[in-house]
């Protein structure tokens, strides 16, 4: 067995030797490799600074040339001294300038005291050549010198054409490039695109019968595709480097592009032995290195087995010791107890179970150190580990005490009992402290505790709730009751029953709205609210409030009003029955708590953000009532909650209605808040973010109804602002004024220019003289094809005769929004007269009812609130599927209407809905189907509309609102 462990022991030194060998041999090829590439690299670099020099030393030159262009060109060109004395002024030894007058054909340098005609080959050639540039090096055949020019052509101020040539000694630029590599041993050239060498290097190797780079690589041999590819890269005017065979041996060739010469390169020339020759030296220590290792491993090998015999014994008695200590390991890891083992004596731990962390978040390194670390955790310091309480414990007995400690690392409050037990080892008293967790039962006790809590409290709400409910529901009832008991003891004087039915009738709505309040918040707070989302238009949801609230106002004499502002898009996504309850709940709650004779004033804005897509809507809705205190203020939203006082108390409520807001508007995402000084007044503010959209302005709207030029005419300016902000864009120009009297005198100013209004709106109200009064000193002025229109947020009835005598064509109600002004502008265009709704003198005669309703008293109350509609004819059925066979057989266009109930036996309201919609006749998809059901939420006037009806009444059925719904769908 032995013998074995030696020999696998050898086994791997080996292997590790050969592994080392071929990593060692593989890490020497990547060095030179690696190291090869490096030096040509910095080659490469070598190559660039070169080039940059080269074009640095080329701008220079050319920046000379062109400031002698400049002074030369100031100067009349047949002054002949001046120009030979400012080229000689320029010229030296290694350059010289040349100027040709291309016009007249002569020549002027600096070595000449007067011009001479020029070659004519050259004056041919020279005004076809770019207006500035380099030529390549050549024989100057103005000074027999090999140099290198660059020339720029150039005007007198006479006019004549001039070319200006600067020619540099090329054996001196030669001198200034020759840069060398590695000891002298590589070089450079200026090269062209097509491997001429136009500047040769004063190298000793390079070879001065060698007149282009590419023939010469292409003489000795080398492949045929790596050649190609170098002739690309020049072509391509692209940097790199590239290995051939080169006089003999293989070269390095590097090459840059020249930046400011088109098809110039300079490149650099290096043996490639002196390249591989830096990296050898590395490769040469890399060998030693690698020896080194080799020689180390077999030693450490030998080691290893005199260790191995030498502590083969220790490890067997150590194994046993190990798997005791691992059994016990799992047994403390698994478990929440932590067992610590020390001596009174002194504070650090002989033994510290390694679960320590985990139950306590205390690290075991510090306990070791200091037991009293296991301190640091307690909440309070009552029952902590003290060295003076461990000396009393004697051999046998044991101390417990319980504490609350906070885990070191998660933060988390938990319970332990701490229990110390003393034990006598080897003659020395020895303290054992397991720290047992108990957290579970603590939250277990904890938790029935609370559970017994709500209970208690549930009942409490459940009693508070019903007496609350009891009193609130008892109190209409009452009245109900007694009323109805008067009601039979008077049946024989009329003014008493219709005094008694009035009062019942209140009584009943009273508590009709207290059962809603109940069965809406109940469906809230259980989770099944839902929203239902679609387009809805902001000018309807001000004009619904505006016709409940109005009159509810007016009834206590109060003054209501709403106003717009900034509003930039009506057309919004959104759930129109729950935003109106939200603001119906509050408008209500204002006139209720506001005294007769008070006022009330919704605002509605945009408020400007970051998103593109959607609208922040603000509402607010002040009044100067009888306000709250600041402690109601904080529990308003509550439900059953009410501010109880003398006033207050006579004021019938739920105490629903603001916390059915709350939770409406945390539905839709939105805010509600409330400001209010008791006796002052209240202001609620709700924050809604709402879908916008998207609809392009129709210009062409306007202009077909002739709208192009309107004056607007209110007292309010901010009014006439938000009109004119609403009516951006659309291409109208718009005017305002203040009062009356100064918009008599804009329309005759406009009159008198030609420049007529051809819309006019007018507020009603207003001081001085009012709108009919201003309407019809206008008419005087302007056509009567030129539409007037009041503009009012009152009621307009009593006045809608006295209007039209002025000249009022048409009524449009405040506040203004765009799509209200369109339907008025329509309306008038068709002769449609006034915007006053016609749905009352709507004729119901000969019109039939097919009433679905399976309850026998509420079809007799249904047929009976009918009779008194001259001329309408009701048939009934008792569910959904009699309606739907009554239908079937029917002649096409019998029944105008169905009044349809949707709990019913045999087939419900919603079924019969979809059956008839599906009938193959003309009038099914088309026939009004009214859903008439005490199904009264939001989610199910979405499931009537669904299913293919019209409409939603909710039950109980409220005559007014019946015969409003019928005459709207088939009144004639």
């Amino acid at each position: 067995m032995e013998r074995k462990r030696e020999l696998k022991i050898i086994l791997l030194a080996l292997a590790a030797i050969i592994a080392i060998i071929a990593a060692g041999t593989y890490y020497i090829v990547s060095v030179r490799t690696a190291m090869w590439n490096q030096s040509v690299t910095d080659i490469l670099e070598v190559t660039s600074q070169g080039r940059h020099a080269f074009d640095v030393y080329m701008s220079k030159n050319t920046e000379m040339l062109h400031n002698l262009t400049i002074n030369v060109r100031k100067c009349d060109s047949d002054d002949e001294s001046k120009i030979i004395s400012k080229l000689a002024e320029r010229s030296g030894s290694d350059t010289e300038y040349v100027l040709i007058n291309l016009d007249k054909g002569l020549v002027y340098t600096s070595r000449q005291t007067e011009s001479r005609p020029a070659d004519e080959a050259a004056l041919e050639n020279y005004p076809a050549a770019d207006d500035r540039g380099v030529n390549e090096p050549g024989v100057s055949e103005f000074t027999g010198r090999s140099v290198l020019s660059c020339y720029e052509k150039f005007t007198f101020e006479d006019g004549t054409k001039g070319l200006m040539i600067g020619e540099m000694l090329l054996s001196s630029v030669s001198d200034e490039f020759s840069i060398t590599f590695f000891g002298g041993t590589g070089f450079s050239h200026i090269i062209n695109d097509k491997g001429d060498i136009l500047i040769r290097s004063n190298h000793k190797n390079s070879s001065r019968t060698v007149m282009n780079i590419i023939d010469d690589i292409n003489s000795h041999g080398n492949d045929e595709e790596d050649l190609r590819e170098f002739e690309n890269k020049l072509a391509g005017r692209k940097s790199g480097s590239s290995k051939f065979i080169y006089r003999g041996s293989e070269y390095v060739f590097t090459y840059v592009p020249i930046e400011n010469i088109d098809g110039w390169y300079f490149i650099s020339i290096i043996p490639d032995e002196v390249i591989a020759k830096n990296s050898d030296e590395l490769v040469q220590s890399s060998r030693l290195i690698l020896l080194f290792i080799a020689a180390a491993i077999i030693m450490f090998a030998a080691l290893m087995l005199i260790m191995w015999q030498t502590h083969r014994d220790i490890m067997e008695k150590e194994l046993e010791i190990r798997y005791r200590e691992q059994l016990f390991s799992i047994l403390s890891n698994n478990t929440d107890d932590v067992f610590l083992m020390f001596t009174a004596d002194g504070t650090p731990a002989e033994y510290v179970s390694p679960n320590i962390e985990r139950v306590l978040g205390i690290p075991a390194k510090d306990v070791r150190e200091n037991t009293l670390a296991v301190n640091r955790t307690l909440c309070s310091h009552e029952n902590e580990i003290g060295i003076n309480s461990l000396k009393n414990i004697k051999p046998g007995t044991s101390l417990s005490f319980e504490n609350e400690r906070i885990h070191g690392i998660t933060g988390e409050h938990r319970w332990f009992t701490d229990t110390v037990y003393c034990a006598e080892v080897d003659n020395t008293s020895k303290l054992i402290t397991v720290i047992s967790d108990r957290t579970a039962e603590k939250q277990s006790k904890k938790a029935l505790e609370d559970a017994l809590n709500i209970a208690k409290a549930a009942n409490e709400a459940k009693s508070s709730f019903l007496s609350n409910m009891s009193h609130d529901i008892r109190t209409p009832m009452n009245a109900i009751v007694g009323l109805s008991a008067l009601l039979q003891r008077d049946a024989a004087s009329p003014e008493k029953v219709r005094e008694h039915t009035k009062k019942i009738v209140a009584s009943s709505q009273h508590m009709l709205g207290l059962i809603n309040d109940i069965l809406d918040m109940s469906k809230i707070e259980s989770g099944k609210t839902t929203l239902s989302i679609a387009e809805i238009n902001l000018a309807e949801i001000v004009e619904e409030l505006g016709t409940i609230i109005r009159p509810q106002a007016k009834a206590k004499n109060q003054t209501f009003g709403i106003t717009v502002r900034d509003i930039q898009q009506e057309h919004l996504l959104g759930d129109k029955l729950r935003i109106e309850q939200i603001m119906i709940n509050l408008l209500s709650n204002a006139v209720k708590y506001t005294p007769e004779g008070g006022s009330i004033e919704m605002i509605i804005s945009q408020i400007p953000r970051g998103s593109k897509n959607y609208a922040h809507l603000r509402f607010v809705v002040k009044d100067n009532g009888m306000g709250m205190s600041e402690e109601y203020q904080e529990q308003i939203f509550a439900p059953f909650t009410r501010e109880t006082n003398s006033t207050t108390n006579k004021i019938q409520g739920t105490g629903l209605g603001m916390a059915i807001t709350k939770n409406l508007v945390d539905l839709m995402g939105g805010t509600v808040s409330v400001e209010s000084v008791q006796g002052e007044g209240s202001t609620f503010t709700v924050d809604l973010e709402l879908r916008m959209q998207k609809r392009d302005i129709d210009r062409s709207f306007w202009i077909s109804h002739g709208v192009t030029h309107t004056l607007v005419v209110d007292d309010d300016v901010e009014v006439c602002t938000n009109i004119i902000g609403a009516m951006s864009g659309t291409g109208v120009a718009m005017q305002f004024a203040a009062d009356g009297l100064s918009a008599v005198e804009m329309v005759r100013d406009a009159h008198d220019r030609n420049s007529d209004f051809n819309l006019v709106l007018l507020d009603w109200k207003m001081p001085g003289i009012d709108g009919i009064e201003t309407a019809r000193r206008i008419r005087e002025v302007i056509p009567d094809n030129v539409p007037i229109m009041i503009l009012t947020a009152y009621d307009w009835t009593d006045i809608e005769q006295e209007a039209m005598e002025a000249g009022i064509n048409g009524f449009l109600p405040k506040p203004f929004f765009l799509s209200n002004f369109r339907q008025a502008i329509e309306k008038i265009d068709k002769g449609d007269g006034t915007l006053s709704n016609a749905a009352g003198s709507r004729s119901l005669e000969n019109k039939r009812v097919l009433i679905a309703e399976d309850n026998e008293i509420n079809a007799e109350i249904l047929l009976e609130l009918l009779s008194d509609i001259p001329g309408l004819v009701c048939v009934t059925a008792e569910n959904g599927s009699e309606a739907l066979e009554k239908f079937r057989s029917s002649k096409a266009g019998e029944y105008d209407i169905i009044l349809m109930d949707v709990q019913m036996p045999v087939m419900n309201g919603y079924e019969a809905t979809r059956a008839i919609r599906a009938l193959d006749r003309p009038d099914a998809e088309t026939v009004p189907i009214i859903a008439m059901t005490a199904n009264a939420f939001a989610e199910d006037v979405k499931d009537a509309l669904d299913s293919g009806m019209n409409a939603h009444v909710s039950k109980p059925v409220d005559p007014d609102r019946i015969t409003e719904i019928l005459r709207e769908f088939v009144g004639k």
